[in-house]
This record gives structure tokens, sequence and C-alpha cells, in this order.
């Protein structure tokens, strides 16, 4: 850890300034901020789901955040492996005396920092649709505690992916794919999901286990800490994921 650390550091700096001061990072948090807002709206607005219960629509909003978290960590993880490949700009980078666990760290560091910042800005958003109801704090800290597992668990698949398959294209299909899977629970009602197949797909699901804690926090009011089972399946997520990731960054050639 010694010497590379700060490597790692330096590197993990470089890649959350590209993510949020570079015009592309300023363009996707106007991206975010338009995204949450428009879902804010839709909820207040709409004569209809202006009628859905509190609870409810602050559940539905923790949700929105993990997915377009989820989509940014599969846009970044994507572009700072397979995408710097394309770009020759990978090679500078394999060729410093940094580690590739040290690569790895760097990489998913600025795409924490960009979680981070991502969470600060759905706060306001939160608050909107929810300060009137309760749990809304508990739901925050499940966002944070669950959310986090799932969204860096899609950086690192997208890492291991780009370096893997070489193709930024062929990355981001890959990552997309597995979101909108993983994602579905979202979509569906709530007889798809009581059925066999849907009990058992929600079982292995990470996704689906940050969307069923969102819902017995904020809806049910059970504590954060009692969501032990579901807070094992997105660990167990972001372990092999990372895993996964780390294998392949293995694998880069100088």
């Amino acid at each position: 850890m010694g010497r590379m650390s700060a490597p790692a550091a330096l590197l993990a700096r470089m890649e959350a300034a590209e993510l949020l001061l570079s015009p592309r990072g300023l363009g996707w948090l106007l991206a975010l901020a338009a995204a949450l807002s428009g879902f804010g709206l839709l909820f207040v607005g709409s004569t209809e789901l202006s009628l859905l219960d509190n609870a409810q629509v602050v559940y539905d909003m923790l949700g929105i955040v993990t997915a377009l978290g989820a989509v940014l960590a599969a846009a970044a993880g994507t572009d700072a492996i397979a995408g710097e490949r394309e770009r020759g700009s990978l090679l500078p980078v394999l060729l410093t005396p940094l580690s590739r666990t040290g690569l790895l760290l760097g990489k998913m560091g600025g795409q924490a920092a960009a979680w981070g910042v991502m969470l600060l800005i759905a706060v306001p958003y939160l608050w909107a649709v929810g300060s009137t109801g309760q749990n809304l704090l508990a739901g925050g800290i499940t966002l944070l505690l669950l959310g986090t597992p799932i969204v860096l668990g899609f950086g690192f698949l997208a890492l291991g992916l780009g370096a893997l398959l070489g193709s930024a294209r062929g990355t981001l299909m890959v990552c997309l794919m597995v979101l909108l899977l993983s994602a579905s629970p979202l979509l569906l009602g709530p007889s798809l999901r009581q059925s066999a197949v849907g009990v058992a797909f929600d079982a292995v699901n990470p996704f689906s286990a940050a969307l069923n804690a969102y819902d017995a926090v904020v809806i049910d009011g059970q504590g954060a800490g009692a969501q032990v089972w579901h807070a094992l399946v997105s660990l167990l997520w972001l372990g092999g994921t990372a895993s996964f990731a780390a294998a392949g960054v293995r694998r880069l050639q100088r």
C-alpha cells in the first residue's frame, strides 16, 4: 500500500476532476439536475401521481436516484478503461509505476467522488417530494448504505468489461443491458414481482435488494439496521464485481 497509494490518490483526484469539473462533467451534472427536476415535477404536478402516499413518492425517488447513479457509473467505468484504450490515452498510464490495484482504485475513486456529489444534488429533490412525510432521513441513510454498493458495482463491472472486451461500445451495451434487467423491478407491477419467478429474481438481484430495503424503511417504517439480508446481497454484488474488475485490470498489457 505504501508507495503506490500516492499515485493512486493522484489518479483518483484526476478522475474526479474529469467527471466533475470538465465540460463533460458539468454536462452530466446539468442532465442529472434536469432529470431529477422532471421526476420531481411529475410527482408533484401530476394529479394522479400527486395523490400517491408521501412514502411511496420517496421510495420511487430513491429508486430513480439509484438507477441514475448506476447509469453514470456504467458510462464512467466504460470510458475509464475501454474509452481511454480506444483514444490511446491508457498506455501512458500503464507505463507509470502504478500497480494494477492502484489503477483500479484510482479509477473507482473518481467514480466514488462523482456518486457523492450526485447524492448531495439529490438531497433537495428528495426533500421537496418527501419533507411533509416521515422516514425521509432513514430513507436517505438507506440510499447511502445500500445504494452505494449497487452504483459502485456497476462501475466495477464496466471497468472489468472494458479491460476484457477493449470496446467502449460493446462494454456500454452489456452494462446497460445488465442494468435494464437489474432495474426492471422499478417498472414491474407488484403482481409480477410476487410471482414465483419474480420472488426468485428478487432474492438474487442486488438492485431488488436495494429497492426492497427502501420499501421496508420508507413505507413499512423498519429500521435501516434491520436490512441485513438486503445489505448482504448488495455487498456480494460489490465484492463480485470488484473481483471481476481486478481480474480484468491485471490482464491489461503495457
